[in-house]
């Protein structure tokens, strides 16, 4: 290695470890509030009547898989789109010629 690429080599900043636990303290606050979400849904439940909480063991997971539903759709559409776009642009691109002006003879 030659001297300046030696030199900025050493010029480039060392990792920043605070970045790295910043993101490890997000991902340990996301885990926090899902805890505490989930603290709080099962202090609720208990709190239904036993036909409360059958209802509920019935209609909770119907909407769960609903909303997941949903969400695969959406998913789904998006890549769909994206498909179709991107078929519509080699299209465009290759099969209409280019309109040349008369400029350029």
């Amino acid at each position: 290695m030659n001297y300046h690429n030696n030199q900025n080599f050493k010029k480039n900043p060392e990792p920043n470890e605070g970045a790295t636990s910043n993101s490890f303290n997000a991902v340990s606050n996301v885990g926090k509030s899902i805890q505490v979400f989930f603290a709080q849904f099962l202090e609720w439940f208990q709190t239904l009547p036993q036909w409360g909480k059958i209802i509920g063991l019935i209609i909770i997971p119907i909407f769960v898989i609903k909303i997941l539903e949903a969400v695969v759709s959406l998913v789904s559409l998006l890549i769909t789109i994206g498909v179709f776009a991107g078929v519509i642009y080699l299209g465009y691109r290759f099969l209409i010629p280019p309109n040349y002006s008369e400029q350029d003879k």
